[in-house]
């Protein structure tokens, strides 16, 4: 489920639901209904921290990569003093899913000075959690899904392995990035 009017289109939180099974006949919900989400790639710190989304994560199970970025919200724009906790808003999810199940990273800054535009966080953070062993997909199946979708495949590409990078030297992608 891909949520691509009213809020999204407003920049509201979009929260998209993503089922994988062996078979079609396997999938009978378009939604992840509560405590059932076995992987989450949070590209929002904000919106994965919330409400909506903790509630999709199995308590001890989900696993989670989370960008850890704080990105102001409509609330900062009524109010210029309010203030996002950084920190315990990533202690929530991990309160939820336990700390071993949460990599969190400041994806949106990293993923930006690597590859020059905001647009690479959603492939950084997707190769982080596929090389994580979080999404059940071959890597041909991702690389021929990015050529398929025809746009900007290198970057594409080149985000997705940036993010994997991460997953297993996150301080070397740090360096390079700096």
């Amino acid at each position: 489920v891909l949520d691509v009017t009213g809020l999204a289109q407003k920049y509201g939180a979009v929260m998209s639901h993503v089922r994988i099974a062996p078979t079609a006949a396997q999938l009978h919900a378009t939604r992840i209904a509560d405590a059932e989400a076995d992987a989450v790639v949070g590209c929002d710190l904000v919106v994965t921290s919330g409400d909506e989304a903790l509630i999709r994560m199995k308590p001890g199970v989900s696993r989670v990569v989370v960008a850890s970025d704080l990105v102001p919200t409509t609330d900062f724009s009524r109010n210029p003093d309010w203030r996002m906790d950084q920190g315990s808003l990533v202690e929530r999810i991990r309160d939820r899913c336990g700390k071993e199940n949460v990599m969190a990273m400041e994806g949106l800054r990293i993923a930006s000075r690597l590859m020059g535009d905001t647009l690479a966080t959603n492939m950084f953070m997707l190769g982080a959690a596929w090389q994580k062993g979080y999404v059940p997909l071959s890597l041909e199946s991702i690389m021929k899904a990015i050529e398929l979708n025809g746009t900007q495949i290198d970057f594409n590409k080149a985000s997705f392995l940036w993010g994997r990078r991460a997953a297993v030297d996150f301080e070397a992608v740090e360096k390079a990035a700096a």
